[in-house]
């Protein structure tokens, strides 16, 4: 927890699965949404992409952000990922006012939940939470 003005504010850690990308959003994150167009599909290879939105300034590399690769489509859109894992690492869509980040980069606990879920009208069919579905904490096998 970082001091701002003599008041606490909390600092949440990401990084990406080789840890060679690390960064800090500081503040409260207001929710996390999921976009669930084809798009977001693929790129993730599951049912969504997880993320949430800050402002730049709050927002800072700790290591490695000059270590990523962009991926651009011919319609401009596209994830950039670690050089050395492939995990997506976060990035500006809109000229470096916000930062996407994805939620599932980060180390500490957000202390929030899904806010929004978006392009729902094109999720896969198997996207769905179904009450018959198992849930385990650790891999069952």
């Amino acid at each position: 927890m970082r001091l701002v003005g003599g008041a606490p504010m909390t600092t949440h850690r990401g990084s990406c699965l080789c840890r060679s990308v690390t960064f800090e959003v500081d503040g409260p994150i207001n929710g996390v949404g999921s976009c669930h167009c084809s798009k977001c599909r693929k790129v993730s290879g599951t049912g969504g992409n997880a993320q949430f939105i800050v402002r730049a300034g709050r927002f800072r590399w700790t290591a490695g952000g000059d270590g990523g690769t962009r991926f651009t489509l011919p319609d401009g859109w596209g994830p950039t990922r670690c050089g050395k894992c492939g995990s997506p690492i976060p990035a500006s869509f809109d000229g470096g006012e916000r930062i996407w980040v994805p939620a599932g980069l980060m180390d500490d606990d957000l202390g929030t939940d899904f806010k929004m879920h978006i392009f729902c009208g094109s999720r896969a069919d198997w996207d769905r939470e179904s009450p018959a579905a198992q849930h385990y904490d650790e891999d069952p096998r």
